[in-house]
């Protein structure tokens, strides 16, 4: 450490040692004087005695400061000044390993914001999550890891494994500060949320266990400091005042600490909400306290002495235990005895959660993981280019690197010398690449969900980015410079002289080398990027199965407003009418559930035809309003659609009636008509089908485009209030139809806020987020790497033309043809070119699981699509080679023999 210090205090150093070197020697000449020499002479006869000036200067430095970072530093000092005199070799190395390292860094960080980020709580290395692996009996919404309030509660006493158990459930609110409500993201949590996270309060106080003891009593909640300082300015005043949340007034009592964004790095809150409020928050909610009905991911935080292990298997005794108390407990539903062995089969899972829980990071994941991978790659096709660079560039210092050598240069000291080159290099690339890297994010960002993206994720250049960046900087330097250190190792004096005289340089197979990695990299970047881009023009060619060309759709949610069932079913009702008398609209429908959102509602469903049968696996549920399909264009493949009577209750007239689609009637009637059959949700032997199918439509896509799966349609029943979603047809300019749609809905009531409006077109294009990122970054990386590769294949063959310009001479001479020449450079092009195919199509084999899950319609081994990139990579490969190949078939013989 004192030898680092002393480089930033050298000039201070040196000073005070020249001053007392220079008073050494003058006393020494003063003494040599006064013994009778000659000033001159005791000058001289001083100096010797010291042994040199700069000798001394030199072996204190050494003392000072460590001998090989010195070193380094004068190596880097040499390789800006030869950098400066070469700038075109400088800027094209430099972009080289700007665009890996931009592109790597870019990618690594929003891997590190989804994936590897640890919450900003206490100890949270020993925070985990519990789940339930099994077969749960009940009721469920909400997406992944669901459990219920009370077997939270039930965790919360197990004290002997866990400090505190939390738990928690993203929900969407309509909040209003100044009068105007606005959908806005909040969580519901148990009292134990905060303690047991151990975050503290910016002001007021946060909720705890009391605000969570019984329904409906704690209205109460606390904002997140994102929402305090850009919603209220900041306001000190703020806790004690109150907000109006789905219209139920409710207390601030505080406001988190800063940074803290709950535990899912997909839903960002803006406000916590005790889950004693849970009536309030969620309209139509009143299964707090039941142990069947699971929505909330459970947390807990061990104990400091307790492993993982140890709480699992401590556990599972409980669980079990609990499991069978739950079979006795009145209100247990009546299940058959195979799906009874499944419950009771049920596990208590608990996995590491420093990084908190987060759907968004279940549906990233591979895809990040994907393109980080490729990103490498991509740093590794630019390594190899920019040792290629350095290869060729060695050929031209060849008689300087000689020169030391034989003046004493040892060859790890020329080696040292090549390494600093390539580290300055990386460095310099890094340094680009970091200020590229906030532009290349946001670009990443924006094919992200735009609510996720702008809640969650940020393009900002943090400590551990720059950390990265850094690290990967001096790797790629060492890597870029390992092979031209590595030649120069081996070159010998004799090998210099041969050059000298014009012999083939040694160093042009290790360029080959080089060249055929590139191509074996490049290969198999190009046929990922085929299979993305197949991925995802499959996908849009497919469609959802209707035609989304003027179709709108909207949600609006009138219980969160404070209307009542029977309210909000009139407001439907008269948006519905209006819709349809508007001449801006052909036609429009309700859904309750939002199809290509990602969610859906489901359930295992039992058929009743001449025998009663149990779908093995969920079917899609939805319930809609009659019109709904001739509002989306699906075609009715048998039967009859749903009339205005199918939609009334049966007390009133109503028939109670389904639509199945055909992948249902494949699955589960195998081909057969399943008009006149009966069935009903549910899998229990006291389920009673009661719904008669009256029809089959086609199939549609539901959560999104990929899934084709089993679906029934019920009627939206008249006089039961939801939430819905329109889905509307215009007609004429879809800018006039929005325009008459929005007065609509404002008629109808002005502070009703929207969950979202939107076309179809764009509903799409966002359900193909992920895989339009893949493919046009796979495809942005493929070009670069081709461009990459093509660069380093040229360089290769001019430099073979430039060597065997006195071969191709005397074989033109002795009669050799024009095309004998081209072919003499081509085929040793083409042989770099397949090498390398055959390096890559066995990795291409071996990586192609990998990538299997994030494609659709294609396999990893899809002939086309290596077919495809094969004629791409050698057609373009040929071209680079083509271009040295007619210089060598330009040669002039004569010219040749004279330069020989």
């Amino acid at each position: 450490m004192k030898q680092i210090r002393n480089w930033f205090r050298l000039r201070n150093l040196e000073q005070d040692f020249a001053r007392e070197l220079q008073y050494h020697l003058d006393s020494r000449v003063s003494d040599l004087i006064l013994s009778g020499l000659s000033e001159a002479e005791a000058r001289k006869q001083a100096t010797l005695e010291l042994g040199g000036i700069t000798q001394i200067q030199e072996e204190v430095r050494d003392v000072w400061l460590t001998r090989w970072l010195r070193d380094l530093t004068y190596d880097l000092r040499f390789s800006a000044r030869s950098f400066r005199r070469n700038p075109s070799f400088t800027a094209t190395a430099v972009l080289s390993l700007a665009l890996g390292i931009g592109a790597t860094t870019a990618i690594y960080s929003l891997v590190d914001q989804i994936l590897l980020h640890t919450l900003p709580v206490r100890s949270p290395e020993r925070l985990v999550l519990i789940d339930w692996k099994g077969d749960q009996v009940g009721n469920a919404f909400g997406s992944y890891n669901l459990m219920s309030y009370p077997i939270c509660r039930d965790l919360q006493q197990q004290e002997r494994f866990f400090e505190g158990v939390l738990c928690r459930a993203a929900i969407t609110v309509n909040l209003s500060t100044s009068g105007e409500n606005k959908p806005t993201a909040a969580e519901i949590v148990s009292g134990t949320y905060f303690p047991v996270l151990g975050v503290r309060p910016a002001l007021g106080r946060v909720l705890t266990v009391t605000d969570d003891q019984a329904p409906g009593a704690s209205p109460v909640v606390v904002l997140s400091y994102d929402y305090w300082t850009t919603q209220l300015a900041g306001d000190p005043d703020a806790v004690g005042k109150k907000v109006m949340v789905n219209q139920h007034p409710m207390t601030i009592v505080g406001v988190a600490t800063p940074g803290f964004h709950g535990i899912d790095v997909g839903e960002v809150p803006a406000l916590w909400i005790p889950a004693a409020m849970s009536e309030q928050m969620l309209p139509s909610f009143h299964d707090l306290l039941d142990r069947r009905t699971s929505w909330m991911q459970v947390l807990g935080r061990l104990k400091p002495d307790m492993t993982l292990p140890q709480a699992r298997a401590g556990l599972q005794p409980w669980f079990q235990a609990m499991l069978n108390d739950d079979l006795h407990r009145a209100g247990f539903p009546s299940i058959t005895a195979e799906r009874r062995q499944r419950f009771l089969g049920s596990t208590l899972a608990l996995t590491p959660a420093p990084q908190g829980h987060s759907s968004l990071r279940r549906r990233l994941s591979q895809p990040l993981w994907v393109l980080l991978a490729a990103t490498i790659v991509l740093l590794g096709l630019a390594c190899l280019n920019v040792a290629g660079l350095f290869l060729a560039r060695g050929s031209v210092r060849h008689r300087e690197i000689h020169t030391r050598l034989a003046l004493g240069a040892s060859r790890g000291r020329i080696g040292r010398q090549l390494l600093a080159d390539s580290l300055l290099l990386a460095l310099a690339g890094g340094l680009l690449g970091v200020l590229l890297a906030p532009l290349a994010v946001r670009t990443l960002i924006a094919f992200l969900p735009r609510d996720i993206a702008a809640n969650s994720l940020q393009a900002v250049i943090d400590t551990r980015l720059l950390l990265f960046a850094f690290a990967i900087s001096v790797t790629t330097g060492f890597l870029a410079g390992f092979a031209p250190a590595l030649q120069a190792g081996r070159s010998s004096l004799i090998s210099s002289l041969r050059e000298r005289v014009g012999t083939v340089s040694g160093g042009i197979r290790l360029r080959r080398i080089l060249v055929t990695a590139q191509i074996a990299f490049t290969l198999i970047l190009v046929i990922g990027a085929a299979l993305f881009v197949r991925t995802l023009t499959g996908l849009m060619a497919k469609g959802p199965g209707f035609d989304t060309s003027s179709l709108i759709s909207f949600g609006i949610d009138p219980l969160r407003n404070g209307y009542t069932p029977a309210e909000a079913n009139r407001l439907m009702r008269r948006i519905q009418d209006e819709l349809r008398t508007s001449r801006n609209v052909q036609t429009s429908a309700i859904a309750r559930f939002q199809l290509l959102s990602g969610g859906s509602w489901n359930n295992p469903m039992t058929i009743q035809t001449n025998q009663r049968m149990i779908t093995d696996r969920e079917v899609h549920l939805n319930a809609i309003s009659p019109g709904f399909f001739a509002t989306l264009g699906t075609r009715l493949v048998a039967g009859r659609d749903f009339e205005e009577r199918d939609s009334l209750p049966v007390n009133a007239g109503g028939r109670r009636t389904a639509i199945v689609n055909e992948a249902f009637v494949k699955r589960y009637f195998d081909g057969r008509s399943p008009l006149g059959a009966h069935i009903c949700q549910g899998a229990g032997p006291d389920t009673k089908p009661d719904l008669e199918i009256i029809g089959v439509v086609a199939n549609i896509s539901y959560r999104g485009l990929r899934e084709e799966r089993e679906q029934a349609y019920f009627p939206i029943i008249s006089g039961e209030g939801f939430a819905g979603n329109f889905y509307v047809r215009v007609q004429g300019s879809t800018e006039t139809a929005l325009q008459s749609i929005r007065t609509i809905l404002r008629d109808a009531d002005p502070a009703l806020p929207l969950t979202y409006f939107r076309t179809l077109n764009e509903q799409v294009n966002r359900s193909l987020n992920t895989e339009r990122m893949l493919a046009t970054l796979s495809g942005s990386f493929g070009m670069l790497a081709l461009l990459l590769s093509l660069v380093g294949l040229y360089g290769v063959m001019s430099f073979v033309v430039t060597q065997r310009t006195r071969e191709i001479g005397i074989r033109l001479a002795l009669g050799a043809t024009r095309l004998t020449a081209v072919w003499l450079v081509l085929r040793d092009a083409l042989l770099m070119i397949f090498a390398g195919i055959a390096i890559a199509l066995p990795c291409v084999w071996a990586l192609g699981r990998l990538i299997e899950s994030q494609l659709y319609d294609v396999q990893p081994t899809d002939p086309v699509a290596i077919a495809g990139a094969i004629v791409v990579l050698c057609a373009t490969a040929m071209c680079a080679a083509f271009i040295p190949a007619h210089r060598a078939a330009a040669v002039n013989p004569t010219d040749a023999l004279r330069f020989e």
